[in-house]
């Protein structure tokens, strides 16, 4: 099913849903379904939840509930509004588990930090409705982009380092991925654990791509080699119903040092696995779909986990 409403009506249906839970809060909190909504202190620099009892009936209604709270401003005067400096939300749908939430061009305006608060902010709360597993989000109908120009796609909850009450440039703050490099005769893995200053440039990057990234930067300081030509680009990463969809240029294909294709791979395909959110695998060249990667693997081909190459 798919909902979709003018900006002039959704303020009207804001206004309404604001007066409905005034009253229902009035009536005693106790009488809704308790859920977290995060906003941003005053200083942008962190994110703070506070619970709110939804009345709604079903996840459409709680879904216009939440987007309402995230626009007002919270009781608590060290808190701000989340969607506030003019940003609009033209439209919103549901399909399935995923809510796709149009924003107005001011977003675009928002300074680095504060966008990702948002981003964060907006993902989290809609995903703790039940039901609702994944959110979109584009600007005035074109998807969301990073700072490198890349979509940044459908978005849970755990794809954000946990900074919920933290300071978000906090030195001692570090986010740890497990990654999968080759060993020496290249024909099996070694998983190394990466930890990274975490800081506003990985928390404006979805942890999948985070993940390809680091692989393709390849080994550093220990006792594993690159499983990925350092040349490669990525061109489109995306994570659907548990699948992560990946889009590499060509230099893939071209093999580094002595490592098997299995050693590619499932360089890729466990290290993205160890995040909760991914499950499968698809690996294309330059969107093409139908050929085979290294004359081995069709690239229709859904990749799961595969620790038997592991050391």
């Amino acid at each position: 099913m798919k909902l979709k409403f003018a900006n002039s009506v959704y303020l009207c249906l804001v206004l309404c849903m604001t007066v409905m839970i005034l009253a229902g809060c009035a009536g005693g909190k106790e009488q809704g379904m308790p859920v977290d909504i995060s906003y941003i202190n005053k200083k942008e620099t962190k994110l703070v939840t506070e619970t709110h009892y939804l009345k709604g009936s079903d996840t459409k209604e709680k879904i216009v509930e939440v987007l309402t709270l995230l626009c007002s401003v919270p009781d608590n005067k060290e808190l701000r509004a989340t969607l506030t400096s003019g940003i609009n939300i033209i439209t919103y749908s549901l399909e399935g588990e995923q809510v796709t939430v149009s924003l107005g061009e001011k977003y675009k305006e928002l300074p680095k930090t504060t966008e990702v608060l948002t981003r964060a902010a907006l993902v989290r709360s809609l995903t703790n409705i039940p039901g609702v597993s994944y959110v979109m989000i584009t600007v005035n109908g074109e998807p969301l982009t990073d700072v490198s120009g890349n979509a940044v796609g459908i978005m849970t909850a755990d794809m954000f380092v946990d900074n919920a009450g933290t300071q978000i440039e906090t030195k001692d703050s570090t986010v740890t991925l497990k990654l999968y490099f080759a060993n020496e005769s290249g024909d099996g893995l070694i998983a190394v654990n990466r930890e990274l200053a975490h800081n506003a440039d990985i928390s404006n990057v979805p942890m999948e791509k985070l993940v390809v990234e680091q692989l393709i930067r390849g080994p550093v300081g220990d006792e594993t080699y690159p499983t990925i030509n350092p040349a490669t680009k990525l061109i489109n990463i995306t994570v659907k119903d548990g699948v992560c969809y990946l889009t590499f240029d060509n230099a893939l294909i071209t093999a580094v040092n002595n490592v098997t294709t299995d050693v590619t791979i499932y360089s890729i395909v466990n290290s993205l696995v160890e995040l909760s959110n991914i499950n499968k695998v698809q690996i294309s060249i330059e969107g093409n779909k139908d050929g085979k990667f290294r004359d081995k693997y069709e690239l229709s081909t859904l990749f799961g986990r595969d620790l038997s190459l592991v050391n």
